[in-house]
């Protein structure tokens, strides 16, 4: 809830000074992609930078049950978001 509220303050404080806003890493769950549209809106276009495991695994620097662990939590958090903005046709993939 925080983050939504400081995301909602900085985007109406530059409504007249912007065409549009880049979020990097939100929503990061598909309870926060539902909370952003019914209390911001709908986003008009996301953005996925879609990158394999094995590039994921080459850009960490933790252990590897750390890295192996983050990777299996993002790749559960991220797949029923996905899913959910390429139903509303608003999903852009970037390999």
């Amino acid at each position: 809830g925080i983050v939504l509220e400081l995301l909602k303050e900085a985007m109406v404080s530059k409504l007249g000074d912007t065409k549009g806003f880049l979020i990097d890493g939100y929503p990061q769950e598909l309870k926060d992609a539902e909370e952003f549209e019914s209390k911001i809106g709908e986003p008009k276009l996301v953005l996925c930078l879609d990158c394999s495991a094995e590039t994921i695994r080459h850009q960490s620097s933790g252990s590897t049950e750390t890295t192996e662990d983050r990777i299996e939590s993002y790749y559960r958090a991220s797949n029923p978001l996905i899913a959910y903005y390429e139903s509303k046709t608003q999903l852009c993939k970037v390999n």
